[in-house]
């Protein structure tokens, strides 16, 4: 039988803490063996974690005991469905947003430089110098997917910050489906692990 790897996840879901492989699953009970120093679980008293296999599925449970590298987990539940907007990641990444007009129009989209600040399966948040208006249709292109994908969004926040002459947006995606959903978050997932053992790597060179 295959060991089942999990990544377990920051209290606001944006970073991976640790690694851990399942020892044991009994209905809302789990044990798992850490594969990091037990020390990130310090005060923590709930812990978020998806299998590494499958990006699909998300939980959340409660600590209940640490012996050595065991970790014992109960009231163990999917939190998938409400987990939506909260798996992100932090990144920079310098992409368009493309302004949409009705068809009645007959006007030629508009690119619009901006640069992410972070990326969920919710929506993104961003930065540009475009004065942007919360009522226009507008469509963004993905880069960090394995295939660059195309998302209708609607901007649900604006603050202009007159020290850098730019504005902050947060925007929802509207379109998103459930093939693409699955990819956004499989990239999040594999763009956290990577930065987990650049950072664990980074440790042990000190």
């Amino acid at each position: 039988m295959a060991e089942e790897k999990y990544a377990i996840l920051s209290e606001n879901s944006d970073m991976v803490l640790g690694e851990a492989i399942l020892m044991e699953r009994r209905g809302s009970t789990m044990t798992m063996k850490l594969l990091d120093d037990v020390k990130f679980l310090n005060g923590l008293e709930l812990i978020k974690f998806h299998k590494m296999q499958s990006y699909a599925e998300i939980y959340q449970g409660k600590i209940t005991e640490i012996k050595g590298n065991l970790l014992s987990l109960s009231e163990v539940v999917n939190i998938s469905a409400k987990m939506r907007n909260e798996i992100k990641i932090k990144i920079r990444i310098d992409t368009k947003l493309i302004q949409l007009f009705p068809e009645e129009e007959e006007k030629i989209p508009i690119s619009i430089p901006i640069t992410t600040n972070d990326i969920s399966c919710g929506g993104i948040g961003f930065v540009s110098k475009a004065n942007l208006d919360k009522e226009n249709k507008y469509e963004v292109v993905i880069h960090v997917t394995s295939d660059p994908i195309v998302v209708d969004l609607d901007i649900v926040r604006k603050e202009f910050q007159p020290e850098q002459n730019q504005y902050v947006y947060g925007s929802k995606f509207s379109d998103l489906n459930i093939v693409e959903e699955r990819m956004l978050r499989e990239a999040i997932f594999r763009l956290q692990m990577r930065r987990h053992h650049k950072r664990i790597m980074e440790e042990k060179n000190r």
